[in-house]
Order: structure tokens, then sequence, then C-alpha cells
């Protein structure tokens, strides 16, 4: 099909991304490293320059020599903050591994496709696991009833969905923290919370489990076989929504890179959603959309 036979924004989506997947997503995770910089002081100059250099010299991007160089110093950043690293420090290793090991391989751009979407299945298989079979807590929606008072991230969004004000929810906050030995009380303990405040909790938990159980499903599905065509899809409406108020971006752009590694070379369209959550989740994370709704339906 050519160019013109696409139509106008066919062929201008060809134009902006004819590198192939493998390069933007390459590009995009090192783009989130300079974005969002990781490590102690010790890691941290060198992981950030090995990024900054893989960006601007066009001919590092595609060395196996960077990428190993990141995988080490990654993989020592995961070592020598055992046992307090976050998800975000093993996946992170994990795929500047993968990425070194797809420069070994006959054809790398293959290699890191398979790599990129066993890591996400496998990724949202596990977490799935934990919440759904592991943690009872998270299942009953325990979990997001505190993380909805504790959490400050989630204050604005309370505020938006609830109606409680800033000075209710720090009463509810206080109430569940107070203790004689400093403990937790359970939160079944606390005066009588809004309706619509459970309600979030169980639709949040439902959502994640639900949005995680089918992003699963569908990457560790055959590819090109019936749902798994679905795939991208359902990993960028994941993306769209959980970040839009848990603003853990760097995860939010690795998983991204590591979709676009594995999307279907000929649907540039899905690349270019893929690049475009990118932009979206550095939006979230810049402007607080939800604080800005919230003051206004609260002076309104």
């Amino acid at each position: 099909m050519t160019s013109a036979s696409r139509g106008p924004i066919g062929a201008w989506l060809e134009r902006i991304f004819s590198p192939d997947g493998f390069e933007i997503a390459l590009r995009l995770t090192l783009l989130g490293l300079v974005l969002q910089p990781i490590g102690s002081q010790s890691f941290r100059p060198w992981i950030l320059g090995m990024a900054i250099a893989g960006l601007f010299v066009p001919s590092l991007i595609r060395r196996l020599e960077l990428w190993a160089t990141l995988a080490v110093l990654t993989g020592l950043r995961v070592v020598l903050d055992w046992p307090l690293g976050d998800n975000h420090s093993y996946l992170l290793f994990y795929w500047c591994l993968a990425v070194a090991l797809s420069f070994c391989a006959k054809d790398a751009e293959r290699s890191l496709a398979n790599h990129g979407r066993w890591l996400i299945g496998l990724v949202f298989a596990f977490a799935v696991a934990w919440k759904g079979v592991l943690s009872p807590e998270f299942v009953d929606g325990t979990f997001f009833r505190v993380m909805l008072l504790t959490d400050p991230r989630f204050e604005d969004l309370v505020r938006l969905a609830t109606g409680l004000s800033i000075e209710e929810i720090e009463i509810h906050r206080s109430a569940l923290m107070r203790h004689a030995d400093g403990l937790m009380l359970p939160i079944s303990n606390l005066a009588r919370l809004p309706e619509n405040f459970d309600a979030l909790a169980r639709v949040m938990t439902r959502w994640t489990l639900g949005i995680e159980a089918l992003i699963a499903v569908l990457f560790l599905w055959p590819p090109e076989r019936g749902p798994s065509r679905f795939r991208d899809a359902a990993l960028l409406a994941f993306c769209a929504t959980t970040y839009a108020v848990a603003t853990v971006v760097g995860f939010g752009w690795l998983v991204i890179a590591m979709g676009i590694s594995q999307c279907d070379p000929d649907r540039p369209r899905m690349r270019a959603f893929y690049v475009a959550c990118f932009g979206l989740i550095l939006f979230y994370r810049e402007v607080p959309w939800v604080r800005l709704l919230a003051d206004s339906l609260a002076s309104g």
C-alpha cells in the first residue's frame, strides 16, 4: 500500500515513526532515564551519562556495549539496595539485560519483541497472583481504603470522587494512624466514611485486578492469535488510567517502551499511540489536573 493510498494522516505517521519499533523502544527507555534520573549519587551520574550519550550519539543506541553497561549498573543498583529496591529497579535491570541480550541474537528486533512481550505478560501475571491470590486484604478492598487515606498521591482523587475536604481527609487519616503503640488502627474502627468512598475503593480494586489480569492473558497468549491482537489496547488503557492518579512515571515509561518493542511493525498508528501515552504520563506528572479539577468543583 502506497503512502498516497493511506491518506495524509497515514503518510504523516509513516514519516514521523519511520524508525522501527525496536529503535523507538530504545530511545524511549533512554529518554525515561533522562527525565527520571535513578540511583544513588554513586550510580546516578553514570546511568544518566550513558542515557544522554545514547540519545545524542546515534551510533551508540544500537551498541551492545551501551546496554551491557546499563545492565551492569542497574543490576548493581538492585544488589546494593537489597532488599529495599522497588519494582521499577528490578524491571529496569531485566529490560536493560534483555536489550543487551537481543544484540547477541541473529535477529535483534525479533528477540527484543519476544523479551518485551514475555516481560510484560509475566510482570502482570505475578502482580495479579500477589494481589488476587496471596493478599486477601487487597481483594476485599482494604488495601485501597487505607491507601486512599494515607498516600498523599490519592488525596486529590478522594476529594474529587467523594467530596471530602482536605480537613476531613486529615481527620480520617489521623484516626487511622492513631494508636498507643504507633500501629495503624483497623480501618473498620474509623468514623463512618461516605458511601462513595467505599465505592471508589471497590472500583479501583476491581479495575486493577481486571485490567492487570487481562494484560497478563493477552501478552502471554500466542502472538497474532485470537485475543492477543488486543494486547496493545489493553496496555495503553492501563497506562492512561493508572498513571493519571498514581504518577509512578518511571515504571509507566518502562512498560510503554517494552510495549512498543513488541508492537506489530505494520501498525504505525499503534506505535503513535504508545508515544502519545508516554507524553500523557509526562503531562500527568507535571500538571496536577486532578487537584485543579477538585479545587474547581470545591470552589464552585
